[in-house]
């Protein structure tokens, strides 16, 4: 640990997300890197994130709830208020391992050339439970590819860069983080570390389960187009996808088991084909298909 810490500002953009809120502001406030400001932007919230928010607000730099234009305007507002040398933004119903800002802020000090770095993710279920790891690509980092390379919860970067590339933009709804990852990995190096940095939270309510194949694909052609020169060939982009998931399937079982956070439940020994069963939507022919396979067994 350097002698004078990096601050690090980390923005959570929230609304109505009180059932899983507490968990990520602990995954935050209980990090071992000791400089970190702390920014919650609540959208006007209806639940009881306020009062979760005001339980923890002595050691969060700021925060508000008041309505908002959506998840784009929460992270301007949010990125407008720090002050921090390193950036990062957590989902409400994600969290950070406990050593992620300080195992990120020691890559970027010992690669001062970086403009951005990024891990790991576990995926983790509604009930906070391990589904399975999902490592991050070490390489395509500065391709379209991008889209399922990185883990938007494990990437953290630095203010400079991302003033410089105009932030976050607010013309997607569902792929600004593909635009401005994509925007920050062509203006300079980005470096892949191994370890876990960030759970993922898959839920029925959460964009990634209800919107991706939709308003996702719809948003990642445009970025494509904008950034990237053109469209990616779409038999390409499905090869790709294709070996991000066999790399996935394969490096998953020699990657090193991460520092669960305190604030979530004991691992759970569950088959990993229950927990990837229970991490499908229920309209997915694999879970259908899943389904009836433990019928039978069960049976």
């Amino acid at each position: 640990m350097p002698s004078s810490p990096k601050l690090v500002s980390i923005v959570v953009p929230s609304f109505n997300q009180g059932r899983y809120l507490e968990e990520t502001l602990r995954s935050v406030l209980e990090q071992t890197y000791p400089r970190i400001e702390y920014i919650v932007i609540d959208g006007g919230s209806k639940d009881d994130s306020v009062h979760i928010i005001k339980k923890y607000e002595s050691r969060i730099k700021y925060w508000h709830s008041r309505p908002d234009r959506g998840h784009t305007d929460a992270l301007i507002q949010g990125f407008g208020q720090s002050t921090g040398e390193i950036l990062a933004w957590v989902n409400s119903d994600d969290l950070l391992a406990p050593d992620a800002v300080e195992r990120a802020v020691a890559v970027l000090e010992k690669k001062p050339l970086a403009v951005m770095v990024y891990g790991n993710r576990v995926c983790i279920d509604e009930g906070s439970r391990l589904l399975y790891y999902r490592p991050s690509l070490p390489f395509w980092a500065r391709t379209p590819y991008i889209s399922f390379t990185l883990a938007q919860e494990a990437c953290f970067w630095r203010r400079e860069a991302y003033f410089k590339v105009g932030g976050v933009r607010t013309e997607l709804w569902f792929g600004f983080d593909y635009e401005l990852f994509s925007r920050l990995t062509l203006l300079g190096e980005v470096f892949y570390e191994g370890g876990i940095w960030g759970f993922f939270r898959k839920h029925s309510a959460s964009k990634t389960m209800t919107s991706y194949q939709t308003v996702g694909v719809r948003d990642g052609i445009a970025v494509q187009e904008k950034l990237w020169g053109g469209r990616v060939n779409p038999i390409k982009w499905s090869a790709a996808r294709a070996i991000f998931r066999l790399y996935s399937a394969c490096a998953m079982m020699w990657l090193p088991r991460p520092r669960w956070p305190a604030c979530l439940p004991a691992d759970s020994k569950r088959s990993l084909l229950r927990r990837i069963y229970s991490s499908l939507h229920e309209t997915s022919l694999t879970k259908r298909f899943l389904k009836r396979f433990f019928r039978e067994v069960e049976g």
